[in-house]
């Protein structure tokens, strides 16, 4: 099963290679990487940004139409001129045939990547200088990328290989090179060398490029090229505004009284009044609890004790006792109340955060019958504001679990794109690579289930195979 694994893997890579239309859309990606640094002649002190933002789209949007094109070309084509069945006539099981295409393709999609990253790096150390462009550097760009050609003309016309993977074999050795020849080339007495904090970021892309590789391969067990473009360019459009048409409407829950737990945790208030019986608009913005130098400490008991004064250092006088917890973990049943130490007027605000509406006098209307509602959520991610909620019923909407589905299954290309915090200088956390390595193994080894599940009765020739 292996060995069939890795031979149709290493064909599928092989073919998506020679492909011409795989060496053209890399050649146009290639070409208007190396253009961005004429462009920044046009911009003060942001040419960095310029060249990252403009580098990291073609390597994302060039990288999703190869993968949707050579995924179409090394399934659906396969399967309307017969290769596919028969492949599938020997004993090669269909899992094996479909998941063996994904990690061809991927592969692939891996090398432009590659050949991408490192022109946005080259293409950054051209465009260094604020006022002047390395144009010798320039030249040896464009240079290694016509010598390429020129190799692969010479390969062709002797031994009658393919041009287009002679091509990028070539590049894929005169690329890193010329990265390392950037990086130690000494320019106005200087030596800028490549932008290696980018790196980080371009992984991401290269996370994004495999996400939309397997969902092509998925798409084309059973669409031709043309619908599985058309699709893939909806999924990439939705997953683009995620945030915006599905984030702002999935579920996220908020609670009467603050749950217990070891995440970050958020309140919210708002004020009601007897006429709110509708929903209502915003809550106030989400805010940490215990964020800065806030002491809280928290009660289940309906009518808890007073509390002492505790001077400048709340925290080192306090003790645990008559009702009042520091730590809301340590409470026997749901808090009640909180209460909120104030350092300048060395004073305590207590506030009822559970079942508001009984702290309101009996038989009270207009503004007397007025009051504060708190809801509470745990969360490590900064929630939303949200909305909803009534009078009677003084707790938010929590969402659409429809919303929800959708938000969970359509990929956030925003999670892969971090030009912005490129721009505001903030450092790419290992971490989160990592965790974006995890998340598109998930995302992939999924997609893969979907390609089996779709593949599994395909009619693949005159027969169906099983």
């Amino acid at each position: 099963m292996f060995t069939a694994l890795f031979q149709i893997a290493k064909n599928t890579f092989r073919e998506s290679l020679r492909e011409p239309i795989f060496l053209l859309v890399l050649l146009s990606a290639l070409s208007m990487i190396g253009l961005f640094p004429l462009f920044t002649m046009f911009v003060f002190r942001a040419q960095d940004k310029l060249v990252i933002d403009s580098g990291m789209a073609t390597t994302m949007i060039f990288g999703w139409v190869i993968s949707v094109l050579i995924a179409s070309y090394a399934i659906s084509r396969e399967i309307d001129n017969g290769t596919a069945l028969l492949l599938l006539s020997k004993p090669v099981q269909r899992p094996v045939f479909i998941v063996a295409k994904i990690l061809g393709i991927l592969s692939a999609a891996t090398v432009f990547w590659f050949l991408c990253a490192l022109a946005t790096l080259v293409s950054l150390r051209i465009a260094a200088d604020q006022f002047r462009i390395d144009f010798t550097l320039m030249g040896l760009y464009f240079g290694a990328i016509v010598l390429g050609f020129v190799i692969a003309g010479i390969h062709n016309y002797v031994t009658r290989s393919s041009f287009p993977m002679t091509t990028v074999l070539s590049l894929l050795v005169l690329f890193p090179l010329l990265a390392i020849f950037a990086h130690f080339k000494p320019y106005n007495e200087e030596q800028p060398g490549l932008a290696l904090y980018v790196i980080p970021a371009l992984i991401l892309i290269l996370y994004s490029v495999w996400a939309m590789a397997s969902l092509a391969t998925a798409l084309s067990t059973r669409l031709n090229l043309v619908s599985n473009l058309l699709l893939c360019s909806v999924i990439f459009m939705v997953g683009l505004m995620s945030d915006y048409l599905l984030g702002r409407h999935a579920r996220e829950p908020w609670y009467d009284s603050a749950p217990k737990g070891k995440e970050t945790l958020w309140m919210t208030s708002y004020r009601f009044a007897p006429t709110e019986m509708a929903a209502v608009g915003k809550w106030q913005q989400p805010e940490i609890v215990d964020a800065g130098e806030d002491f809280v400490v928290w009660s289940d008991q309906e009518r808890p004790t007073a509390l002492p004064t505790l001077g400048k250092t709340p925290a080192g006088l306090w003790k645990d006792g008559q009702g009042w917890k520091n730590e809301l973990n340590d409470l026997d049943g749901k808090a009640l109340h909180m209460a909120r130490y104030d350092l300048d007027n060395q004073s305590w605000q207590v506030m009822r955060i559970a079942q508001e509406r009984l702290s309101v006098a009996p038989g009270a209307t207009g503004l007397e019958a007025a009051y504060d509602a708190y809801a509470f959520r745990r969360s490590n991610n900064h929630p939303r504001v949200p909305v909803g909620g009534n009078y009677a019923n003084p707790i938010p909407d929590g969402g659409s679990y429809l919303a929800s589905a959708l938000y969970a299954c359509i990929p956030n290309w925003q999670l892969f794109w971090m030009a912005d915090a490129l721009a505001a200088q903030k450092k790419i956390p290992t971490a989160y690579v990592v965790y974006g390595a995890a998340y598109v193994v998930v995302m992939n080894a999924l997609l893969m289930l979907l390609a089996v599940a779709l593949f599994w009765e395909r009619e693949v020739g005159k027969q169906v195979l099983t």
